[in-house]
C-alpha cells in the first residue's frame, strides 16, 4: 500500500488511516438501514499524539433524555435543518465537544445500527483530525467526561473479545469505563477494518 503501518504501538497512526480508509470504506460492503424517524449520525474522530492514534469517546450526562451515563460517540438526532446524518453527526459534535467541522476530514460511513433501547438508527462516520490533538470542551449538560482513547488500547481490547460475541462479551474496558451497546457494535466494526490494514491482516 505504500505506507509504513508500524509505530511505536504496532497500530496504524490516525494520518496512516486518513490516507488509507477512503478508499476501503468506500469499496467495502455496507448496511444501509432505511430512515425510521427517530435518526441519528454519530463520528468516530482520530487524531494523533506524536504518532500514536486515539479516538474521541464521549460520557453522557445524567440530564441528557437517552443513554444516561453510557459512553458513546459524539453525535445526535437528526435536525431538520441538517439535511443529512452526515451534517446532523457534525453539527452535534461540535455541540458537544467543540470541535468544529471545517477541523475534520470525513474518511467513509461504518454499518448503520439500530439501537434497541431507544429505537435509533444510527448512521457512523470516521473522520480525523490533522492537526494533532483537536481543542475539545464538553457541553455541560449532555457531556460529563471527553475520553481520548490511544487506538491501541482500542485494538488491544478487541482482540480479547470473542468472535461472535453476545452482548455480556461484546464490551471494551478503556480509561476505567464500560463500554458496551452500540458504540461497542461499532467499536468493532472499526477495528475489524483496521485489523485488516495491520501486516498480515489480509488488506489488498
Amino acid at each position: 500500500m505504500g505506507t509504513d503501518l508500524t509505530r511505536s504501538t504496532g497500530v496504524p497512526s490516525a494520518a496512516d488511516l486518513a490516507s488509507l480508509l477512503p478508499t476501503v470504506l468506500a469499496s467495502r460492503p455496507r448496511v444501509a438501514l432505511e430512515p425510521c424517524g427517530r435518526d441519528a449520525g454519530v463520528l468516530l474522530v482520530l487524531y494523533d499524539i506524536g504518532t500514536d492514534g486515539h479516538v474521541v469517546l464521549t460520557k453522557r450526562s445524567q440530564l441528557v433524555a437517552h443513554h444516561k451515563g453510557e459512553v458513546s460517540l459524539p453525535g445526535g438526532r437528526l435536525e431538520p435543518e441538517d439535511g443529512d446524518l452526515l451534517r446532523a453527526a457534525l453539527r452535534e459534535t461540535y455541540e458537544e465537544i467543540a470541535i468544529p467541522p471545517s477541523d475534520l476530514k470525513v474518511l467513509g460511513p461504518l454499518d448503520d445500527l439500530h439501537t434497541i433501547a431507544s429505537g435509533f438508527t444510527v448512521s457512523p462516520w470516521v473522520a480525523h483530525h490533522a492537526g494533532g490533538r483537536p481543542r475539545m470542551t464538553p457541553a455541560d449538560e449532555e457531556i460529563a467526561r471527553i475520553m481520548e482513547v490511544p487506538l491501541a488500547d482500542v485494538l488491544a481490547a478487541d482482540r480479547r473479545i470473542p468472535p461472535e460475541p453476545d452482548i455480556s462479551t461484546l464490551r471494551y474496558p478503556l480509561m476505567g469505563e464500560d463500554v458496551w451497546g452500540l458504540t461497542a457494535r461499532i467499536l468493532r466494526t472499526f477495528s475489524e477494518v483496521v485489523h485488516r490494514l495491520e501486516p498480515g491482516g489480509g488488506a489488498g
